[in-house]
Order: structure tokens, then C-alpha cells, then sequence
């Protein structure tokens, strides 16, 4: 089976692959009201920084919870390293093993797309309380894409689609979402110009060379600098 390029990230150990990285993150969380009694579930948490980050900042309950075992390793490995206590499970956003209503903030950042969208927002719906807020960080279609675009962008990166900003609203509506809005967003270029730099960390550099999984990554950046007028990413903010 060919590596993905979700096994790049991992294997490197890419904390901030979505735009804007921790910085983007950092500003969403000021925006919302977190206190004692909320409870946030970083879906797709992969190495865990954003969890961290959360837990050492914020005064709620953080659960993550990642598909690729690789991340979860990282993850535990960063938790333990700083010593914070998060409740840390390795599943899927489309089939969550969480009771209903249990959560008051989900944030999602650049993982939906690497699922069956429509399976995790019903999950994701599921265990969101009444009220409750998703926040969701999303790789977005400028415009509908010609035929080649789509394949190229969907080839690299194991998806089935590349959504447009209407597309993305429609499903999470579809789902059950009565309140869709679009707080932020960017192409790839008008990014670039917005100096919101990230603060991502450094890619692990202790593990063995694999130019197969390297290439990955470089397919990525390809893509960006070939797409990027027609590719980027929206910021949603559906409530129930």
C-alpha cells in the first residue's frame, strides 16, 4: 500500500500543516468563550500542539483524538513530556466513541476532508451538546475546479473532493447545522500577504531518510505554489 500524505506528516512529525498554523488557531480560540465547564475535543489532533496548547491556556477539559497511530504516539509523547493531563484516543471522526452531547467546542483543522465528510459531520453533530460550537479550519476551492485541478489536488493529497466555500456550507447544513458562518479566509497567495506567520515547529529530523515520504511532502508544496490563486482555506463556524 503507497504511503499517504498523512504518513508524511506523521512520520516527519509536522505539528501545523493547516494555514496559519497555531498562530490561525490561537486567534480562533480568543474569539470564543472557553471557561471551567467547557469541554473541547481537538478531532484530528494529530502531534498534539494544539491540545497543548489549549490545555496550558485555557481552563476547560481538552480531549484529542486522531485516526493515525503515528500521531498518537507523538502526542502522548508530547503530553507526557509537559506533563498535562488530556484524555487522548486514537479513532475516527466517523465513528466517534464518545457519548452523545458531550462536548461544547469541536475543533477540527484540516482533517475532514481526509474523511467521509458526511459520516464525521453526523458524528460530529452527535457528540456536540446542544449549543454547542464546531470550529472548522478547511482546505477550500476558490472556484469550481476543472477536471485536471481536481485530479492533481485529489491525487496528492487521497481525497475524494476538494469542496467550494457553497459546497462546504451545504454539507454542513445537510447535517443538521442551522448556523454556518464564514469568520475567515484565504487563497493560498492572499495568505502569504495577510503576514500572519505560523509558528509551527521544525519537522523531526531524527528519523531515518525516506525520500518516498519527503516526496510527499514536496507534492504538497507543489501544489501550493501551482494552485495557489485557486486553492485555500475558510474558516466555519457551525452551531447547533
Amino acid at each position: 500500500m503507497k504511503p499517504t500524505y498523512q504518513d508524511a506528516l506523521a512520520y516527519f512529525g509536522v505539528s501545523g500543516a493547516h494555514p496559519g498554523g497555531l498562530t490561525l488557531t490561537k486567534f480562533l480560540l480568543e474569539q470564543e468563550k472557553i471557561t471551567e465547564e467547557t469541554t473541547l475535543l481537538d478531532g484530528g489532533c494529530g502531534t498534539g500542539q494544539t491540545a497543548a496548547y489549549i490545555k496550558k491556556n485555557y481552563p476547560c477539559s481538552v480531549t484529542g483524538i486522531d485516526y493515525h497511530p503515528t500521531m498518537v504516539k507523538r502526542a502522548n509523547k508530547r503530553f507526557e513530556k509537559e506533563h498535562i493531563s488530556i484524555q487522548l484516543v486514537q479513532g475516527s471522526l466517523e465513528k466517534m466513541p464518545f457519548p452523545s452531547d458531550s462536548f461544547d467546542i469541536i475543533l477540527v483543522e484540516s482533517v475532514l476532508i481526509f474523511t467521509n465528510c458526511k459520516n464525521s459531520l453526523a458524528e460530529i453533530k452527535r457528540v456536540l451538546k446542544p449549543g454547542g460550537v464546531l470550529l472548522l479550519v478547511e482546505m477550500t476551492a476558490e472556484r469550481a475546479l476543472y477536471a485536471m485541478e481536481h485530479q492533481n489536488m485529489c491525487e496528492v493529497y487521497g481525497i475524494e473532493k476538494v469542496y467550494t466555500e457553497k459546497e462546504w456550507i451545504n454539507l454542513m447544513k445537510e447535517a443538521g447545522f442551522p448556523k454556518v458562518e464564514v469568520t475567515l479566509g484565504h487563497s493560498v497567495f492572499s495568505h502569504m500577504m495577510t503576514g500572519m506567520e505560523p509558528e509551527d515547529e521544525a519537522i523531526d529530523t531524527s528519523v531515518p531518510v525516506n525520500m518516498q515520504l519527503e516526496g510527499k511532502l514536496m507534492d504538497h508544496s507543489y501544489i501550493l505554489y501551482t494552485y495557489g490563486n485557486i486553492i485555500g482555506y475558510r474558516v466555519y463556524r457551525a452551531s447547533l
